[in-house]
């Protein structure tokens, strides 16, 4: 009967993490990069207008430094395009650079 070595491992190899692969993936790939984009901004909308108003209200689209967001009622939509500027703002220094030229609301 043969005998058994004793396995040896080697040590663990560092993995990379998966925030680099990802942004390799999107910086690679322009179709991933407007994704990327896209999913920023998503998760950035509620802590712009706050809870309250994201709930009635939903990013749709982003294309040519337009974005746009629908809005539940005519009535929030008149309230949204008064606070456009400070919306926008907000968003450009979350960004950390100045992206959004104009918000549509639809």
């Amino acid at each position: 009967m043969k005998v058994r070595r004793k396995k040896t491992y080697n040590s663990p190899r560092r993995i990379p993490q998966l925030n680099k692969i990802l942004n390799s993936l999107v910086n690679d790939n322009p179709e991933y990069k407007k994704l990327g984009e896209m999913a920023e901004l998503l998760t950035l909308w509620p802590k712009v207008v706050g809870n309250k108003l994201a709930k009635i209200s939903r990013v749709i689209k982003f294309e040519a430094s337009i974005l746009m967001i629908k809005v539940n009622s005519s009535i929030w939509r008149n309230e949204f395009y008064h606070i456009e500027d400070e919306i926008k703002k907000k968003y450009n220094a979350k960004l950390g650079y100045h992206k959004i030229k104009k918000i549509l609301f639809y």
